[in-house]
Parts: C-alpha cells; sequence; structure tokens
C-alpha cells in the first residue's frame, strides 16, 4: 500500500478524522454491549469494531482485543476477492473460517457491512466477537480431541447474512440447525449486525460532512503518519538479528518454535521457517493470525501511544512455510489458532524486541523493559441443562487473567497480563452478574498468593477462584489452556512463572488434579472446582531483590517464609522481619554456592584479567546486565569476560539447572552466571540438553572481530 501522504494536506484533519472515527467505534460498542446477551460481550468486552476503506485497510479500530484488528482485515479482504463486483449496498456479510476468509477461529465470527455514498462503496465496517458455540463435536467448539476442521464447528466463508437489506434466511437457518443455544446465541450475533448499521450511519454522516475526497485525503495521511512513526521507531534499534525460542505444550510433549527477527534499517523481518510441520490438534495458526498477533506486540512496545491502524499490521514482515504450525492448511484443525501457537510466538517476537530495545541506546522506549510477555491461557466450557430441558453452554474466560510479568523497574500487576499499555487484555466481569447468568455459586475470586515469577522485581499475581454447580446437578466442563508445565521465562536473571493449574475437589473429600484439556468434567453437587492462573517471570536475580520489599511480600502473604529464606536469601528474626545486614550476609554465601554447583561454561570465555574499562573502549549494552566493549562480552557487575565476538555471551556462563518437569525427557530452568559474582543473568526455561532459547547479535557484535587492542582475544 502508498502511505504517501500529500505535501498540500491539512496536518490537523488527519487528527480530527481520528478522533471522529474512535468515537463512532465507541458508539457502535455501546450499541453491541446493549443488545448482546452473553456476558462474555456484554462484561468481558470481547468484541471489536474495525473500520476500513473501499479496498480492507484498517483506518481505524476499537476495542480490548487488538488481535481482532489484523483477523478482520483478512476477512473483509476475502470477502471483497469473493464478491466483488456484486456487492451492493445493504449487504452484511458473515465469515468464521480461518482456513476460507474467516477470523482468528470459528468461535469468532465475523460481522462485514460495506458503506456507500452516493452509490459509491467508499468505507468497510467490520464487528467481531466470541459467540458461545458454533457447532461442533463439543459444546464450545473448542474440541481438543479433533484431528480435522470438519470436526470442529460450522464453517462458514464469506456469505450474506443479509442482502440488500433483506435477511438471506437460508443462512439464518442453517446457522440455527448447527449450533447449541442457537436462540442466545443469534442475539449475540444480531447484536454485531445492529452495531455495524450504528457504524455505518455515523460514517455515512461524517464523509457527507467532511466530503468524501477530504475523507479519502485525510485517511491515507491519517495512515502515512503511523507508518512514519514507526519506520523511524525502528530505524532507531540496532541492526542485527535478535532470536528467541518459542515453545508450545501438547499433552506429555513440547513444540519448540525457533523465531528470530532482523532489524534491516527501518524494516523488521520475522523467520519462522523452522516452526514444526501443522499437527492433528486445535492449535495449528495461521499467518495472517500471526500477524495479527504481532503487530500490536510491536506497537505496544516501539510505540504504545500511536492509533491502531493498516501500518500496524503492514510492518511486520513474516517468512513462514505453509503446511506448519504457524502457517496450517486445510485440513487441520484450528479452533486454537489465536492460543497456543499464536501467544508462543507472540511471546518470542517481544523477547525479541526487548533485546533490541535494550542493545539500542538511542530507541525511545528503550526504557519500557519487562520480563518476557506472558503466553499463558485457560479456559473452561461449561454446559447444563436449563429448567426447559435446553443444553446451554458458555465460556468462562477467567484463566485470561494472568499475572503480569515484571518490570525493568517495578514488579508486575495482579490479574493483568501486560503492564503496557494495550494488547488483549479482556475486563473483569463481577461475580454477581455470572452467578445470575449462569448456575455457579462462587467461592472465592482474587489474586493468587505464593507462587509467581521471583527477582530483584516479580511478577504480578493471577486469577485464582473456585465454583460450585447451583441448583443443577447437569454441571459438564471441556478445558483448554496453555503453560500447564512449561512456564514463561523471566529475564534478567528473573525466575520462570507460575503455571495453570486446575483442580476438582470432591464432596466426599478427594481432590483430582485436572488436565489442561481435559473433556467431560462433571461437578456434582458439593464438588468444588479451583483454578489458579498462570503469571509472567520475574525480572532480575531475587537475591537483589530489596529486603524491605521481601518483608513486605510476607506481610501481604505473597510469599512463604521458606521461599524469603530459599529464593530470596532473607534472614528473618524471631518476630518474622527480615533482617537486612544478616540477609545480605547470606546471599553472599548463597551467589558463592551457586558457583560451587554449577556446571562449566559451554565455551569458557579467555582469561583475561576482568576490568570493566577494558582500556576507555566505549561501552555498548548487549542484554540487561552485559555490556559489549570492543570485541568482548563483560559482565556489567563484576568486569568477568562472557565471550569474544561473534559467540554468544551465554556460552560463557557457568550454568546451573533447577528441575521444573520430567515430562519431555526433563525440563528445566538453567540459571547462566556470572562467573565472578554468582549473580543470575539469564534463567532459561529449556528441555535438557537443547541450546539456549534467545541469542543477541546486534550487527555491531556480529562484526566486532577477535582482536581487542594488544589483548590476545583468540575464542577458546
Amino acid at each position: 500500500m502508498n502511505y504517501q501522504a500529500s505535501r498540500t494536506d491539512d496536518p490537523i484533519a488527519p487528527e480530527l478524522l481520528r478522533s471522529r472515527l474512535e468515537a463512532i467505534g465507541q458508539e457502535a460498542g455501546a450499541a453491541v454491549q446493549q443488545t448482546a446477551i452473553s456476558p462474555i460481550v456484554t462484561e468481558s468486552k470481547d468484541y471489536s469494531v474495525t473500520i476500513l476503506d473501499a479496498a480492507g485497510s484498517v483506518i481505524s479500530a476499537y476495542g480490548l482485543i487488538e488481535i481482532h484488528y489484523g483477523a478482520v482485515m483478512h476477512a473483509v479482504r476475502s470477502t471483497i476477492q469473493v464478491h466483488g463486483d456484486s456487492i451492493a449496498q445493504g449487504d452484511v456479510f458473515l465469515a468464521n473460517d480461518p482456513h476460507s476468509g474467516g477470523g482468528l477461529h470459528p468461535q469468532d465470527v465475523v460481522i462485514q457491512r460495506p458503506v456507500f455514498v452516493d452509490g459509491k462503496l467508499v468505507a468497510w465496517v467490520a464487528l467481531a466477537a466470541h459467540m458461545m458455540d458454533m457447532g461442533g463435536m463439543v459444546p464450545g467448539s473448542s474440541a481438543v480431541a479433533a484431528t480435522e476442521c470438519y470436526q470442529e464447528a460450522l464453517r462458514l466463508p464469506p456469505v450474506r447474512l443479509i442482502r440488500q437489506g433483506v435477511e438471506c434466511d437460508d443462512i439464518w437457518n442453517i446457522f440455527r440447525i448447527n449450533v447449541r443455544s442457537s436462540d442466545l446465541i443469534e442475539m449475540d450475533m444480531r447484536s454485531l449486525v445492529i452495531g455495524s448499521a450504528v457504524a455505518e450511519a455515523k460514517l455515512i454522516e461524517l464523509i457527507r460532512d467532511m466530503g468524501y475526497p477530504a475523507f479519502e485525503s485525510a485517511s491515507k495521511a491519517l495512515l502515512a503518519g503511523v507508518m512514519r512513526v514507526l519506520r523511524e521507531r525502528i530505524s532507531l534499534l540496532e541492526d542485527g538479528f535478535y532470536s528467541s525460542t518459542a515453545w508450545i505444550e501438547w499433552a506429555n510433549d513440547v513444540m519448540r518454535v525457533p523465531c528470530t527477527m532482523e532489524v534491516r534499517g527501518d524494516r523488521l523481518i520475522f523467520d519462522l521457517t523452522e516452526a514444526p510441520p501443522q499437527v492433528p490438534s486445535f492449535i495449528n495458526s495461521k499467518e495472517y493470525i500471526i500477524r495479527a498477533q504481532i503487530g500490536p506486540r510491536m506497537r505496544q512496545l516501539l510505540a504504545p501511544g500511536l492509533p491502531f491502524n493498516q501500518p500496524v499490521l503492514d510492518i511486520v514482515e513474516i517468512i513462514s512455510k505453509p503446511g506448519t504450525l504457524v502457517n496450517s492448511v486445510s485440513p487441520a484443525p484450528i479452533a486454537a489458532a489465536h492460543m497456543d501457537a499464536a501467544m508462543a510466538v507472540f511471546t518470542a517476537v517481544g523477547q525479541c524486541m526487548q533485546m533490541a530495545l535494550h542493545a539500542s541506546e538511542t530507541a525511545l522506549e528503550r526504557d519500557r523493559t519487562t520480563s518476557r510477555a506472558l503466553a499463558a491461557y485457560g479456559t473452561g466450557r461449561w454446559t447444563y441443562l436449563d429448567h426447559f430441558g435446553t443444553r446451554r453452554v458458555y465460556t468462562l474466560i477467567d484463566g485470561a487473567f494472568s499475572g503480569s510479568p515484571a518490570g525493568g523497574e517495578m514488579d508486575g500487576l495482579d490479574i493483568k497480563s501486560s503492564q503496557i499499555p494495550g494488547g488483549n487484555q479482556l475486563e473483569f466481569a463481577d461475580v454477581e452478574i455470572l452467578e445470575a447468568s449462569y448456575p455457579l455459586l462462587f467461592h472465592e475470586r482474587r489474586a493468587t498468593t505464593g507462587e509467581h515469577g521471583y527477582g530483584k522485581y516479580r511478577s504480578g499475581a493471577g486469577c485464582q477462584e473456585s465454583f460450585s454447580a447451583h441448583n443443577t446437578e447437569t454441571l459438564v466442563g471441556n478445558m483448554t489452556g496453555t503453560r500447564a508445565w512449561f512456564p514463561t521465562g523471566g529475564s534478567a536473571g528473573g525466575m520462570p512463572g507460575a503455571c495453570m493449574r486446575y483442580f476438582v475437589h470432591r464432596a466426599g473429600g478427594e481432590t483430582e488434579k485436572v488436565d489442561i484439556h481435559q473433556v467431560g468434567l462433571a461437578l456434582a453437587p458439593g464438588d468444588v472446582f479451583e483454578m489458579f492462573c498462570a503469571s509472567g517471570g520475574g525480572y532480575g536475580d531475587p537475591l537483589d531483590r530489596d529486603a524491605a520489599a521481601v518483608e513486605r511480600d510476607l506481610a501481604e502473604d505473597r510469599v512463604a517464609p521458606e521461599i524469603a529464606r530459599e529464593i530470596y536469601g532473607a534472614v528473618l528474626d524471631e518476630a518474622g522481619h527480615v533482617d537486612a545486614l544478616a540477609t545480605e550476609a547470606r546471599r553472599e554465601v548463597m551467589r558463592r554456592e551457586r558457583l560451587r554447583d554449577a556446571a562449566q561454561p559451554a565455551r569458557p570465555a579467555p582469561d583475561l584479567t576482568p576490568n570493566l574499562s577494558w582500556g576507555d573502549e566505549p561501552a555498548f549494552p548487549l542484554y540487561p546486565g552485559v555490556v559489549q566493549r570492543g570485541n568482548l562480552a563483560l559482565s556489567e557487575y563484576s568486569g568477568a569476560v562472557l565471550a569474544v565476538a561473534p559467540d554468544s555471551w551465554l556460552d560463557g556462563c557457568p550454568v546451573l539447572d533447577m528441575a521444573i518437569d520430567e515430562r519431555a525427557g526433563g525440563t528445566v530452568a538453567r540459571a547462566h552466571l556470572d562467573p565472578l559474582s554468582g549473580r543470575m543473568l539469564f534463567v532459561d526455561v529449556i528441555r535438557k540438553g537443547d541450546s539456549p532459547s534467545i541469542e543477541c547479535r546486534p550487527e555491531r557484535w556480529a562484526k566486532a572481530g577477535h582482536n581487542l587492542r594488544g589483548h590476545e582475544g583468540e575464542r577458546a
């Protein structure tokens, strides 16, 4: 797309247009909330409103679920391609199949309405929302046992729901006999149709007020301005390659998805060609869905105040292979296309960008440092028989409310997936509304205590809740989720986060652990279902946490005394308070013990005398706690040499493995240590025997050579 704006364009017009389009999105969203039925739409706000130009490029977007916008764009462009010149005023289209022009997954329907002014197609409005069910082999349509997309849901390519103002009864009838609770879900779908009509009317009014030439000119200028800022922000990053590995759990195994981000001038290129082949499980994704995840993440980290429009998606260049987990083809099942694979890539991409930002002294958002983005989610599709004997289904999405990763200068946030503005952050529905809508009785609903991502700055805590069936003996759940036993890693020496955990406490006193993908979980009277949400990782070595902060964590019941002692090195007096002086002495002992127990570096660096100045060579950042001077990578804490360019600094660190789980051949948290001070520089989460999951190779490091002003720096 050409993003060149005319030099004669009014610089104020794009900003006025932006504010008016956002107001239209808000009005359309209000119409959805007032007419929908399901709390997932009305309370959690799992819907979006997108305004696009006549060719299907995003001009403005409104809603909490930013991943919707790229999927909606794909749906509208698919509709244009399929229906072309037959598109007429008064038409409304529906699509839900990712393999043939749909959105994120079959449960997210996309309602699309072309906007005509004086007989000319000038724009589109498209609304998407999660439907509680779209048919298929299990209630809720998230069929973890599906091996083909045909088993998952009613699949619709771009089809007309309304033709020139007249409803297409055939399509509505097909929907009604294929979907559970179709009477209620039809109301949710019709709320999107109503919202699109509100947006259409307001948009026509706006275009008539401005005149179409001025609207078109201001739209182009708005997009050009966003693209200009994004290109400028990218150009401030250090050229080079930044790699991070994503891990996807499935049953008792994990799949490795390497991601390499290349910064080349003002371009971002993401290489996902090593992703594993698509699998006969519902976790496959599509390249456009991966783009829909990556674009908002790049905006979030590079320029969080920018409007969301087409350049946010176009700035992302992806290299992938068809038939893989990130670019699947039919008949791959795809009901979780936005979850397992897409969220894992989201984490890897965020880590790549965080490394690039830290390595780039001129980057404007360099100080906005966090631990690795959380890629954890837990949902339950629960069904029950209502008073009329009708099988009802709903989706409880409280498992989306994890604890955010820690920041570079602050602890994480509770029941919030990110502490950076934007992203995909739903609203936490009121418990009273959930209990009034469904046969549930909640016993507790709060932030977890105890397990989280430990560090100099700790992660936030996820949601902990428990409930029983209320006035029904027919409550049955189908569970979906991620991060059951392979946690999200930390950064800069921070520890991994907590995992998703489900339990059922039976009325008879027994407690059962529930699998993250368990189907047919029945709750009998008196049974209690309990969920502990995951958290992101910590930031910085836990032994560097302020003693007063550890005491506050103890007082708030965030950590148990044994965690304060064993992880944070805290020494407690008889009253349970932290003794700061004794704690620091204990921490020095613990750092020495780490080095005593650690394995030797994979590639020991040359035995050069530690010296942070190294002949006054300028210091450039490589990773938090690690700097480059000439062709050497040094620890900022001790001056120890970690590597000679172009080797990875991680290979020069002693490593200490901490067992996490025995599945997949054994999963460990591997601490990479400063060889002199014993501080943890980076804690990886990998399978035993795997190489490090990150690599930071700015161009200046790759080209640094092997000698440094009289020092013999030959690689060991």
